[in-house]
């Protein structure tokens, strides 16, 4: 009886014409992934304008500006449209557009897929962790339409969350069409993030380094490194196609002049982790006090509209996504000059623009905690870069103003979005790399290098994605590898010394006088062989014992033989320890024969094949003591 025979038998699966049957398989599904995530992105970012355009532009008059690699609504080609409104200001109706946004937003969220709230790269995070890289893609289609009308009313957040979403949904999906495993299934789910990062930011190594990095406080996905620049690069491809082949951000001036203004840098890196502390502190406690609220979780969303339709009256530039007025700054202009009160106090130099630059950023970290916090659906990267450059800018001025009148501010602002990101997310590479491709220049890198690894180093405890794990070592989708068979690598034959021969006896003996000997050796199963030394089976004498008021009267009809398991598989030299261990586990015995041309040799205990895995678990040499004991038959 060959023992492959007892382990169980593997159910056929028809295969997929099409599927992942290797590396290079799956790179050519990686371009998939990457083509239809440019496009999602594409058609999201397309959208989302045409929305901003009616609700901001139009119905409330508030004309805001925009980062030179947005795509932009000119009046001109919508006059056919037939819209009621002028562009007169509406501060009114500027009040009212968050509410009724986070209403809308509160209704489709909880309808339809009440996990497409928030941030939605938390949801992708928990999905490559712990859900084997399963994505519903109702979620996705959701977490579009619920951050356009969140984005376009006024919400404080990034449109980043949704693109990554449609591009993970899509990979996952398509993992499961084709019946890929869980580990083909991750891929193609981080594949996709990255293609949706790299299409809409103009980043596609930025967007590739982010995906395998933000899943880890202190590890990359190095596994998916591979695919994800593959996808990154055929959805930066596809969208730049469509949208055109130029950078998110027009940056001109930007210099590294003297050692000296790395002084500055370190500043603008301790206060990067400060107000990153900060951020979170406040985003948790709203998202808390939210989820503790008695009230319809419709309502919620719009509950985080009043405070943002009351700030937008005051400091409109805090409001949306953040981009354009992230570009007036890179431009050296004044970053408030849209409308509203504060327009009138601030001037565009001197210590009034220092403090400028701290409000807008400590306003943006509550409009967008209120808005994403409180149920609205909207991304944190595009935040995150907003209040890094408002702390750069100020930083930067601060010292034009006092010190060097010719630092560049613009290198300051930039250096801040991607230090605030490294902390916040625990991506301290992502953040470098991403900014220098959204402006089209590595000149900065070596700042951004200095200030992104102080602020992730004092940042290590912080994270706005609860569901990072440290390292791959807490990761389940790693637990495989963290956790390695070294069983399934040795076979018996290189363990021979340790094969045993204590418990065996004859099926011609009595079972009576097998229990009396059974007392003395401390044995409860015993390997059972025939006159010629023949292996016939396993005697479990916790099995087989009979009871003592029957003892007397049976106790010498019985033999060995007669209660043997004849079923009982055995092994063979060439078998690994993992299988024999998959067998005493399957079958509840104690040890199994090993058995060589028809002929028993010895057995394994359990405990046996317990010892040699810990010792090649912990490194640790096999003592002498272990050596197989002198062969004694119980005859």
């Amino acid at each position: 009886m060959r023992m492959t025979d007892a382990v169980m038998k593997m159910e056929k699966v028809k295969q997929p014409i099409f599927r992942i049957s290797g590396r290079r398989s799956l790179y050519l599904y990686c371009i998939l992934t990457g083509i239809v995530s440019g496009l999602g992105a594409f058609l999201f970012s397309r959208i989302l304008a045409v929305c901003e355009y009616l609700f901001l532009d139009r119905a409330a008059g508030l004309s805001l500006p925009h980062a030179s690699g947005e795509f932009l609504i000119d009046s001109n080609d919508t006059l056919h449209w037939g819209i009621p409104f002028s562009d007169e200001y509406r501060p009114w109706v500027l009040f009212f557009l968050p509410i009724i946004g986070g209403l809308l937003t509160g209704w489709i969220v909880n309808r339809f897929s009440p996990e497409s709230g928030g941030t939605g790269s938390d949801a992708m995070i928990d999905s490559f962790h712990n859900q084997e890289g399963r994505m519903n893609p109702v979620v996705s289609l959701v977490k579009s339409i619920a951050t356009v009308f969140t984005l376009a009313s006024g919400g404080s957040g990034g449109k980043e969350g949704p693109i990554s979403q449609i591009g993970a949904g899509f990979g996952s999906l398509l993992a499961t069409l084709l019946k890929a495993g869980a580990r083909a299934r991750r891929t193609l789910l981080l594949a996709g993030t990255a293609g949706g990062l790299g299409a809409i930011f103009h980043a596609p190594l930025g967007g590739a380094l982010t995906s395998v990095e933000m899943i880890y406080r202190e590890d990359i996905e190095s596994d998916s490194l591979i695919p994800c620049i593959i996808s990154s690069v055929s959805a930066y491809l596809v969208y730049s196609g469509l949208n055109g082949f130029n950078t998110v951000y027009r940056v001109a001036g930007t210099e590294f002049l003297r050692y000296t203004d790395l002084i500055f840098y370190l500043g603008l890196g301790v206060l990067c982790f400060l107000c990153g502390d900060i951020f979170i502190r406040i985003f948790r406690k709203v998202q808390n006090f939210s989820a503790h609220l008695k009230i319809s979780p419709v309502l919620k969303p719009a509950l985080g509209g009043i405070f943002v339709g009351t700030v937008g009256l005051f400091l409109p530039e805090t409001i949306g996504t953040g981009a354009g007025i992230l570009q007036v700054a890179l431009d050296g202009k004044d970053p408030v000059g849209v409308s509203g009160i504060f327009s009138s106090i601030f001037q565009s130099s001197g210590l009034w623009l220092i403090a400028l630059f701290f409000i807008l950023a400590g306003v943006k970290i509550l409009t967008t905690s209120f808005t994403v916090g409180t149920g609205g659906s909207a991304g944190m990267f595009g935040p995150s870069l907003f209040i890094g450059g408002m702390l750069g800018g100020g930083v930067g001025t601060f010292a034009k103003i006092f010190v060097y009148p010719d630092l560049s501010v613009t290198s300051f602002i930039l250096v801040g979005m991607g230090a605030f990101y490294a902390g916040v997310a625990s991506a301290p590479i992502a953040g470098m790399i991403m900014i220098c491709e959204m402006i089209g220049s590595y000149m900065l890198l070596p700042p951004l290098m200095v200030v992104s690894i102080l602020t992730f180093v004092l940042s290590h405890k912080l994270s706005l994605y609860r569901a990072q794990k440290e390292t791959r070592f807490q990761s389940p989708a790693h637990f495989w590898d963290m956790n390695r068979d070294f069983l399934e690598e040795i076979q018996v034959k290189t363990c021979t010394n340790r094969l045993r021969t204590i418990a065996v006896t004859r099926d011609h003996f009595l079972l009576s006088e097998l229990e009396e000997e059974a007392l003395k050796i401390q044995a409860s199963d015993y390997v059972v062989l025939d006159r010629e030394n023949r292996y016939l089976g396993i005697l479990s004498l916790r099995k087989a014992r009979h009871t003592l008021e029957s003892r007397d009267v049976i106790s010498n009809l019985i033999t060995v033989g007669d209660v043997t398991d004849v079923s009982a598989p055995f092994g063979k030299l060439e078998d690994s320890l993992a299988t024999l261990l998959k067998i005493l586990i399957d079958r509840d015995l104690d040890k199994i024969a090993i058995v060589e041309e028809n002929q028993f040799i010895g057995y394994l205990r359990f405990a046996d094949l317990m010892k040699i895995y810990f010792e090649n678990t912990f490194s640790k040499s096999a003592k002498s003591s272990d050596s197989a004991p002198k062969i004694k038959i119980y005859l």
